[in-house]
């Protein structure tokens, strides 16, 4: 095998890939990357068994051929190698001789056989969807998972794709974030649904890798156990979640009793002085509803007490709630418009968040009970 490329593309790709290469030992052909000629350009591939990757960029193939290299290695002496041309070249099974400017190195090479198979997108189950509307999505919703393994099903995003909509779930038992896509080209699906449980952390890969790219292809392995993703460049390879999602329509509150109409700055603002205050009492904020505003206020013995007041348009009964101050910095940090809702209906019932630009967000919080 013999090739040549850019130093600075080979770093780009490594910085990738690398990301994927399992982080505790299982087995030693997975601290490597898999280096491939493949139609006359060059592919790294790398997994950790949940998560996989194929990356691709340009090289002069002069030689077809295939190595394992080292991740953590090759990563990091190449981003030391001075911009410019770069020659790879493999003298036999197991050492690769690197070429720069003022460099020669042999790296040691583990046999591309040992690497495990990645599986690829079946075109049967394949759609495309607009990549910077699924990334939003994903942005918007993905904090409201789970990140413990506790309950596996909980780091996932639920995924319920129709014929015209793409709805994604996220909870961690404490909050919920739901949004809805519109799908410009219809699915042409064989059930009436197709739902997926696919990890939290490989749709925030997708938001890392996006780039440029416009459209991204949704796809599942022939085995239907993997999801795979295609963009312009590069394939990521994610396990499915196995269980039984919990039935989230049970906890939307049909219906509300009051309805606070609040500046999202000014929310936001008051918010974060609360916390100051709040972290140190297991993160709670009282809200308390009055004729024309709000007051936000946090105890903490060791430190002290405060009261804010934020002005608010206010429809309905008066009442005393109180949340994880964390929980609603969470949603704010997503909102875009200018104003946001907040629904309620009991002091111990779910309070529902709203983005008023964004009707197709959805935002739960389950109140916290206070203590006289």
């Amino acid at each position: 095998m013999k090739l040549s490329l850019l130093e600075e593309n080979l770093s780009q790709a490594l910085s990738h890939t690398s990301r994927f290469v399992a982080s505790k030992i299982q087995l030693p052909i997975l601290n490597h990357i898999l280096f491939s000629t493949d139609n006359g350009r060059l592919k790294l591939s790398a997994t950790n068994l949940e998560l996989a990757i194929n990356y691709w960029l340009g090289a002069k193939i002069e030689t077809e051929g295939s190595f394992c290299l080292p991740a953590k290695e090759i990563t990091e002496f190449v981003s030391y190698l001075p911009a410019g041309r770069i020659d790879l070249s493999l003298k036999d099974t197991n050492i690769l001789t690197l070429t720069s400017t003022k460099t020669e190195s042999n790296f040691a090479c583990l046999p591309p056989a040992d690497f495990p198979e990645i599986p690829s997108l079946d075109p049967k189950t394949a759609f495309e969807i607009d990549l910077p509307v699924l990334t939003q999505a994903i942005n918007q919703i993905a904090f409201a998972a789970a990140t413990d393994d506790s309950r596996p099903v909980l780091t996932a995003i639920l995924c319920t794709f129709s014929n015209e909509e793409l709805t994604l779930v996220a909870t961690d038992g404490f909050r919920l974030s739901l949004k809805s896509i519109k799908l410009v080209n219809p699915l042409s699906l064989s059930e009436e649904k197709e739902t997926l449980l696919i990890p939290a952390k490989s749709l925030l890969e997708i938001v890392k890798l996006a780039r440029n790219a416009k459209k991204v292809k949704i796809g599942l392995t022939k085995d239907a156990h993997q999801v795979v993703f295609v963009l312009e460049d590069l394939e990521l390879v994610s396990r499915l979640i196995d269980g039984e999602y919990p039935d989230y329509n049970r906890i939307i509150p049909k219906e509300s009793g009051t309805k606070i109409y609040l500046n999202r700055d000014e929310f936001a603002q008051a918010i974060k002085q609360s916390s100051v205050f709040a972290r140190e009492s297991a993160n709670v904020v009282k809200i308390s509803l009055k004729a024309s505003s709000i007051e936000l206020s946090a105890n903490a013995p060791q430190i002290g007490q405060n009261k804010v007041n934020v002005d608010a348009r206010i429809e309905g009964e008066a009442l005393d709630i109180a949340f994880n101050y964390k929980f609603i910095s969470d949603f704010l940090s997503i909102c875009t418009g200018d104003e946001i809702v907040l629904e309620l209906s009991e002091p111990l019932s779910p309070g529902l968040f709203r983005d008023q630009s964004d009707p197709a967000l959805t935002h739960i919080i389950m109140p916290v009970r206070i203590q006289d």
